[in-house]
């Protein structure tokens, strides 16, 4: 049976653990369905390529953090040594 989600009023199942389109929590968590996980099933040569991808996927995040992190030491450091 499909209700009206309290947060952005879209329809939504009556048994969703969340709201597809704002992920607001039902209000009832007992109408909700938990989730479990009861087999996690990959291949070596797949979490491979995926662990790749993932620190590939770092990259740019270390290279914005540390660019973040000069410029802000740049304008900080001769303020606090007046």
């Amino acid at each position: 049976m499909l209700i009206d989600c309290y947060e952005c009023k879209a329809k939504v199942s009556d048994s969703a653990a969340s709201c597809p389109h704002c992920g607001a929590i039902p209000a009832d968590p007992t109408q909700s369905l938990p989730v479990e996980v009861a087999d996690f099933d990959m291949r070596f040569g797949s979490m491979f390529w995926v662990l790749i991808k993932l620190s590939f996927a770092a990259v740019p995040a270390v290279i914005v953090i540390y660019t973040a992190w000069t410029i802000i030491g740049g304008v900080m450091n001769p303020l606090l040594h007046m």
